[in-house]
């Protein structure tokens, strides 16, 4: 993000939260911001601070404009290439060795213990 862009931010931040987000330094605080949102996208940041300001009665930090937002869960949901392709690769995964197979055996077995199940 541009300076300019910064001071525009801290700005709506001001306007939007009204007694609530105070600036004592603002030549500092715009210094702090901008080293920090420096390598950010401004169009993602300021959509973060819209969808901040429509959900949240306190200002924003700086982690919560520059976090990624969960994602919609109609996008995490796998579309039927996505899962053939994870089928696919789940088949074709290499077999486990002998050892593995009592190494992951021992290990169960120590879990059984820690939760007291038999």
């Amino acid at each position: 993000m541009l300076r300019k862009e910064v001071a525009e931010l801290l700005q709506t931040i001001q306007a939007s939260y009204q007694n609530k987000f105070n600036v004592k330094d603002p030549a500092r605080t715009l210094d702090i911001w901008e080293k920090v949102l420096l390598k950010h996208d401004s169009n993602k940041v300021f959509f973060n601070l819209e969808r901040h300001i429509e959900t949240n009665p306190f200002p924003p930090t700086l982690a919560d404009l520059i976090k990624e937002k969960p994602m919609d869960r109609m996008n995490a949901i796998p579309n039927a290439e996505e899962t053939r392709r994870y089928l696919d690769d789940f088949d074709n995964r290499p077999e486990l060795t002998d050892e593995q197979e009592q190494q992951i055996k021992i290990e169960q077995q120590k879990i059984r213990k820690i939760l007291g199940i038999r």
